[in-house]
């Protein structure tokens, strides 16, 4: 490594430390003679003003209290504003923290695979200084499968991420956060995962203008198409979303949309991931629209659906 780009990532880390704060949280459970014990839990977040913090939808799920603890040690009680369970987001609000230098956030679209990455956060419990690990963005687009559901349009890298790092924050090398860390794979080596920013930034305007998330649901489960699954699945295009699955009953359902179908289109605007169909969804939901048109290809023929949301 060059001493610029060593240089570069000393001066990320130091103006971010002070925004990214650990996340301890109480939850009641109840045991097998109904007892309730309080259990603690612990993971990162990031403040995006002076007032509101990011941080991972399964750190706070079901918490009763919820403590900021900065790198400094100064505590804070944490009101939780709202969740988003299908991004994994959620967002916090402390007050009376004074002057807070917040985090820049990025445009997770403009990510490329093999582009070097920051993790930062509190991993196993260690309170203190953050600890940041370095690594590389391994993959763009993955869809997994969580205790909490299954996640969509992922980011995969191997900058090292272990329990109490969710909901930290993955930067680029120009300080920026790209993506919020969530998930690890168990037995997995150097495989972890981010939800991008850019799905994240939805949430958080959802839950400061209405105070909850309201989505509009398409009901497919998707992965981002490319070349290589493309020829494997001798498809005749390979750019788009292929759809991995359908919920029955919903519009997608209802639309005629199946099963291998590849989404190249919503409303004239080309795809390439997940990611931005979910965005022009929400987007568009927000500003009252309920029906979207589909460009999907099935077989060599193409097809334009309308769908209502």
């Amino acid at each position: 490594m060059s001493k610029d780009v060593e240089s570069k990532i000393i001066d990320i880390v130091e103006s971010v430390r002070s925004s990214v704060v650990s996340i301890i949280t109480t939850r009641l459970m109840v045991d097998e003679w109904l007892n309730a014990t309080p259990m603690r839990g612990l993971g990162t977040g990031f403040f995006i003003d002076d007032r509101h913090i990011i941080t991972a939808n399964h750190v706070v799920q079901g918490a009763a209290e919820l403590l900021v603890v900065t790198p400094e040690g100064e505590e804070y009680e944490g009101e939780l504003l709202g969740t988003d369970p299908e991004f994994d987001a959620a967002l916090i609000r402390v007050r009376g923290v004074g002057s807070i230098k917040p985090v820049k956030l990025g445009d997770s679209d403009k990510l490329k695979v093999g582009q070097m990455v920051l993790a930062i956060g509190y991993p196993l419990g260690l309170l203190g200084e953050p600890t940041v690990t370095l690594g590389v963005v391994s993959a763009i687009g993955r869809s997994i499968r969580t205790p909490m559901g299954i996640l969509e349009g992922l980011i995969q890298t191997d900058a090292a991420i272990n329990p109490g790092n969710s909901g930290g924050p993955l930067l680029n090398l120009d300080g920026e956060v790209v993506g919020v860390n969530t998930a690890i794979i168990a037995g997995a080596q150097g495989i972890g995962f981010a939800v991008p920013i850019n799905l994240v930034k939805l949430s958080v305007e959802e839950i400061l203008r209405f105070g909850k998330v309201i989505r509009p649901r398409l009901g497919i489960y998707g992965v981002d198409l490319n070349k290589p699954m493309a020829k494997y699945f001798r498809l005749a295009v390979d750019k788009g979303i292929l759809v991995a699955g359908v919920v029955p009953g919903s519009p997608a359902d209802e639309a005629g949309i199946r099963q291998g179908d590849v989404i190249t289109a919503i409303d004239d605007e080309e795809l390439s991931s997940i990611t931005q169909l979910k965005v022009h969804l929400a987007r568009r939901f927000m500003e009252g629209n309920r029906l979207f048109s589909l460009t999907i290809v099935r077989g060599r023929t193409r097809y334009r659906i309308r769908v209502e949301i």
